[in-house]
């Protein structure tokens, strides 16, 4: 794709050269012509624009990457489609891919360093699966190493939301094989755990320079990770602690159950590793909720079971079987008479004892008090508790539940109403507000306003405050924004932008004032901050008497307070030259302050434009237009300076009626 060098994307992105190339994509070195910045830009590869699977998933890894914001992920600043093209613009990372790394390295990489870089690797991912995103391709090709030693995890092509499930396309298998966990090798089920699978065969990397499971195609290669067991990292590189190879060997194991179920209990033991080399990884199994299916039990192995344990009535049964018949005949005789006196004597004993305690615990044991149950819904679940314990209540708070109307912590409803009875000691079933659906705030720093309504609305939050500041940015540019990208807060949180109102400057832009006349000039001239300089005539035959024929520095950048030159027409003869020379001379030199009063009552709506003229010959000059409001009365003072020569009239127009004509003297 070497035709793209040298063309400009969303007429923002200058494309430089070609940096690498991968399955789907090829990364150029550009520059942003506006930030004038040197980026990364990731470019679909032609082929796959027509094929709608793949500008999805290519959609689907700006959308992932674009709501990730951490020191260990690279960033991505644009995402954006322009000249037949799908691109993402990122920051560019000076140094080596982590497997360029390992390849330059003479021996093994120090224990020390292997869990420096598993650990930022892992903080990235926990970032990513904090925000219910799997990367799917964590590999030594994806780790980038910057000039500071850095790690930037990269190339979020493939990763999807964790929470939809979704099984990976049988066609193929994404991810690169040697990584793959044994699930995303047989194309099922993919979660973050895949991830930690990946990330335990790039340590076994790290730590032997090595690939656990090589072969002659990748079919054969994805078989070993889902067969065979994980070689241990010790017989090729016995430098490593036994604690480190226990870690390996907890990520990689072939079942999901059976590895680290968060990312977070792997950085922990990590970070224990680090600080105590004597420490191993508990082999803990982690319980499968899954249903399982039970063998049928047949009738003979219930009689199997039954002959390891036979009753004691059938024991007895034999042992009197075996005794002589008299003694049988005087025992049972002597059972019966000791069995009667037994139960003679406890019929006594039960009868002195009830007739003791019923008098006392009658009214005790059926009077049971009866309680009104308080409303607690609103409170605070500690608060509510409390409640229903003074009034000889229970309370159960196991049950949460998201709301967007109950602050998280607080009492949505209950079980029983308030006022209803129930008995004392009655539990009361509480359902707990886990606050509301929150989504991450995106970056929309260095968008256009259009652009970032759009991502902020996209997510469920609103655009709150909107102000300017003067910054390099473009006009109407995000400079900042509150809250900071990254975060996770409820739906319909507004976001407070900072907006770019361009450079400030102490300079104004000259416009052209050709056909006004020198009053309207002025005020032109006045309103941007230049005033009216030297005035010269000249004949036209196609500008008007009057009007400005052309002036000076057009289009110039100049200080404020410059005077500008200017041409205007005296008519097409040269007689008229003379005349208006005289006039004009006098015009720019004498001024004269007007004061005019409008009189409120007199409008025949509640609001008038009110419009002031000033008449000198043939020539008509309007020295105020605005439109007033009745309730601003019962009187309006307008102030105006105008210039002329002689005398002049004013007239002063409500609407389209002259109510005032006034003659005055320069």
């Amino acid at each position: 794709m070497t035709q793209l060098i040298g063309k400009l994307l969303g007429n923002r992105y200058e494309i430089l050269e070609v940096l690498g190339t991968g399955g789907m994509a090829v990364v150029y070195k550009g520059r942003d012509t506006i930030l004038n910045r040197v980026v990364a830009i990731k470019v679909l590869k032609p082929e796959f624009n027509a094929d709608e699977d793949f500008v999805k998933k290519f959609q689907k890894e700006s959308q992932a990457a674009a709501s990730l914001s951490h020191p260990n992920i690279v960033n991505v600043f644009d995402v954006g489609y322009s000249s037949d093209v799908h691109y993402i613009v990122m920051e560019i990372v000076n140094g080596n891919t982590l497997r360029d790394y390992l390849n330059k390295m003479q021996g093994f990489m120090r224990e020390e360093a292997i869990i420096n870089i598993g650990l930022q690797i892992a903080s990235a991912l926990s970032q990513a699966h904090h925000n219910e995103i799997v990367h799917r391709d964590i590999k030594s090709q994806n780790i980038l190493i910057n000039e500071q030693g850095s790690v930037k995890v990269a190339d979020f092509g493939i990763a999807r939301a964790a929470t939809t499930a979704t099984i990976v396309n049988t066609k193929e298998v994404i991810g690169s094989v040697h990584y793959a966990s044994p699930e995303q090798a047989r194309g099922g089920i993919v979660d973050a755990r895949s991830d930690i699978y990946s990330l335990g065969i790039l340590l076994y990397e790290l730590a032997t320079k090595k690939l656990p499971f090589e072969g002659d195609s990748p079919v054969t290669v994805a078989l070993k990770q889902i067969k065979d067991d994980l070689p241990n990292p010790k017989l090729i590189n016995g430098d490593i602690s036994d604690g480190l190879a226990s870690i390996i060997h907890k990520c990689a194991e072939k079942m999901p159950n059976d590895r680290y179920q968060d990312i977070n209990d792997m950085i922990e033991d990590l970070k224990t590793l680090r600080i105590h080399r004597d420490f191993i990884v508990n082999d803990q199994q982690y319980v499968s909720h899954e249903t399982t299916v039970l063998p049928k039990i047949t009738e003979e192995e219930l009689m199997a079971h039954q002959t390891k344990r036979r009753p004691v009535k059938e024991v007895n049964q034999q042992l009197n079987d075996k005794m002589p018949e008299t003694t049988k005949k005087g025992s049972m005789t002597n059972k019966k008479l000791n069995m009667t006196l037994v139960i003679l004597a406890g019929m006594v004993m039960a009868m002195l004892v009830f007739g003791i305690l019923a008098v006392g615990k009658f009214k005790e044991i059926f009077d049971v008090k009866v309680i009104e149950v308080p409303g607690v819904v609103g409170m605070a679940s500690e608060e509510a508790v409390r409640t229903l314990n003074e009034a000889g209540l229970k309370a159960d708070v196991t049950e949460q539940r998201v709301s967007n109307d109950v602050e998280a912590g607080y009492i949505i409803s209950q079980s029983h109403i308030e006022g209803e009875k129930v008995k004392e000691g009655f539990t009361i079933k509480l359902v707990v507000s886990s606050g509301g659906i929150e989504s991450l705030i995106p970056n929309v720093k260095q968008q256009d306003i259009k652009e970032g309504t759009v991502l902020i609305e996209n997510e469920g939050f609103e655009v709150g405050e909107i102000t300017y500041e003067f910054n390099e940015l473009p006009e109407g540019m995000i400079i900042s924004q509150n809250p900071k990208a990254g975060i996770k807060m409820p739906a319909g949180t507004k976001i407070d932008l900072v907006l770019s109102q361009g450079s400030e400057s102490d300079k104004a832009l000259v416009p052209s004032l050709e056909t006004k006349t020198m009053r309207e000039a002025e005020i032109t001239l006045t309103d941007i901050g230049l005033k009216l300089g030297t005035v010269t005539y000249e004949v036209s035959t196609t500008i008007e008497k009057g009007q400005i024929i052309r002036n000076a520095r057009i289009g110039e950048e100049v200080e404020f307070g410059t005077a500008i030159d200017i041409i205007v027409s005296s008519g097409p003869t040269e007689e008229s030259t003379e005349a208006s020379t005289e006039a004009t001379s006098e015009v720019v030199s004498s001024e004269l302050k007007l004061t005019v009063t409008i009189e409120t009552d007199k409008f025949e709506q509640d609001t008038e434009t009110i419009r002031i003229e000033m008449v000198q010959g043939d020539q008509i000059s309007v020295i105020y237009e605005k439109i007033h409001a009745k309730s601003e009365g019962p009187e309006i003072v307008v102030q105006s300076v105008v210039r002329g020569t002689g005398s002049a009239k004013i007239r002063v127009y409500y609407g389209t009626v002259m109510r005032l004509e006034q003659d005055i003297q320069f």
